[in-house]
């Protein structure tokens, strides 16, 4: 402004001598440049003002999210001390917190070795023998499962590694919990239905549409899954020749309460037969492992032992892929069954989380062997709780999305438990069509018919990108 100022002047002094009049219209000019240049830098600082706001905005939406996937869900939150009780009210175990905020059967350690592993540590520390709370083969993965309840004061990876040396701890685990990863249905626990309670109401079928709305394939396809019971008894799982045959196996203790409300959704998305949703496998044999309780009246939980107990029937089943809408912590004994069958030619489908944008990696879904995905709504948008991370394989539709409930009706459900069976299903058709695919394979095709969302190629919310029905032939 001082260089315009100091040119205008210049030129007043080197003009001729002229009339006052013609003098005087230069002054209005010079009023008019101050004028401007300070309309300017005020236009330049509100917009800097703006920018300042949103980027405040922006950062305290990050810490809102931050903090509620911090808090307890009021429907869903368990008490630190919780205990399982049978029919009878007898206790059956009992659920602590733990390490990191998970939850465990309280002092229960898990060991995966061979017989002879088990024998030579037995043969070092005989004391083994009396924490050993029960030892079951796992035919079908080559290993047998020790389960131990330890002392309090034994209670850790650091006091196993110095009672036992870091021997007896390369094999141990936690009994850990796991949860499904699908907004609460209070009908969770529902398992009665009638075909009169089939009616959806007038008001669910025009808040939601299909976005699921064509088979991933129509060739018969063997799946299986680790879940909650299956309502065998829903109208709309009537099992019929060619069309849908339900083989189901319960591993949890039979004077415990089964729940059924969260496999009886992904059931339904996979094969369910009513007139508001297109079941994804129309030809489909289902393996259904029941290894979740009732750990509330809308929540559900699984013990790792349970979890690995069903995985072992799958595979003995000649299951060669199996989904699992569930997640918990990184454990060295889930690790190291994964890692086994992979070994088997088993693919594994895992639900990514609800934990929100900034939380930590959920398992099975961040092991690298493990096929992660992630939720989308019918405008592929990301579900605004779904885990985000580089372990994000693929995304699939999962927010709003009508299946079946337990108690005969339909409701519309959330989550990336309600994406992953999607994502299973296309992995049961290219299996089906070409039994010999490789995990690598698998991922190949996958990608190549994979809709790019977000950032171009592989990125942490959307992965490698959208899955949807129909499965593109090779």
């Amino acid at each position: 402004m001082m260089k315009i100022l100091a040119v205008c002047c210049l030129t007043l002094l080197l003009m001729p001598t002229v009339g006052f009049s013609q003098i005087s219209l230069a002054e209005p000019l010079l009023q008019q440049i101050p004028s401007q240049v300070e309309q300017q830098l005020q236009q330049r600082t509100s917009q800097l003002q703006q920018v300042a706001q949103q980027q405040l905005a922006q950062q305290q939406l990050v810490k809102q999210l931050a903090e509620k996937a911090t808090l307890a869900d009021p429907l869903t939150a368990l008490p630190q001390v919780l205990a399982i009780v049978d029919q009878q009210g007898q206790s059956l175990w009992t659920v602590v917190e733990v390490e990191q905020g998970f939850r465990a059967v309280e002092r229960e350690w898990l060991l995966l070795l061979t017989e002879s592993e088990w024998q030579g540590l037995v043969q070092r520390w005989p004391e083994l023998v009396r924490y050993q709370q029960a030892k079951s083969e796992l035919t079908a993965l080559g290993m047998l499962l020790v389960k131990l309840k330890v002392p309090a004061e034994l209670d850790s990876s650091l006091q196993l590694s110095q009672q036992f040396d870091a021997t007896l701890a390369s094999y141990a685990g936690r009994n850990h919990i796991y949860q499904p990863q699908a907004a609460v249905n209070t009908d969770a626990s529902a398992a009665l239905v009638t075909s009169e309670a089939l009616a959806t109401s007038a008001e669910l079928v025009k808040s939601t549409e299909l976005v699921n709305s064509a088979a991933m394939c129509t060739l018969p396809v063997r799946l299986g899954m680790v879940d909650t019971a299956v309502a065998l008894d829903h109208p709309a799982l009537v099992q019929q020749s060619q069309r849908l045959k339900i083989v189901q196996q319960n591993f949890l203790p039979q004077t415990l309460n089964q729940t059924y409300g969260h496999g009886t959704a992904v059931a339904g998305l996979l094969a369910a037969q009513h007139a508001d949703i297109k079941p994804l496998l129309p030809q489909l044999t289902l393996y259904s492992a029941s290894a979740f309780y009732p750990a509330n009246q809308y929540q559900q939980s699984a013990t790792l032992a349970h979890i690995l107990q069903g995985l072992n029937w799958l595979v003995s089943q000649q299951v060669k892929v199996i989904n699992m809408s569930l997640t918990g912590p990184d454990n060295p004994v889930l690790a190291a069954v994964i890692a086994q069958l992979v070994k088997t030619d088993v693919i594994l489908v895992a639900a990514a989380g609800n934990g929100g944008p900034v939380a930590a990696p959920l398992y099975p879904a961040a092991y690298q062997d493990v096929l992660a995905v992630t939720a989308l709504d019918k405008w592929q948008q990301l579900y605004r709780w779904a885990n985000q991370g580089e372990y994000i394989d693929y995304a699939a539709f999962g927010v709003q999305v009508p299946t079946l409930s337990a108690n005969g009706t339909v409701a519309v459900q959330s989550g990336t438990s309600m994406a992953a069976p999607v994502l299973s299903a296309a992995v049961a058709c290219l299996r089906a069509a070409e039994p010999t695919l490789s995990l690598a394979q698998i991922r190949q095709r996958l990608t190549a018919q994979a809709r790019d969302l977000g950032e171009p190629g592989h990125d942490s919310q959307f992965g490698n990108g959208l899955i949807a029905a129909p499965l593109k032939q090779h």
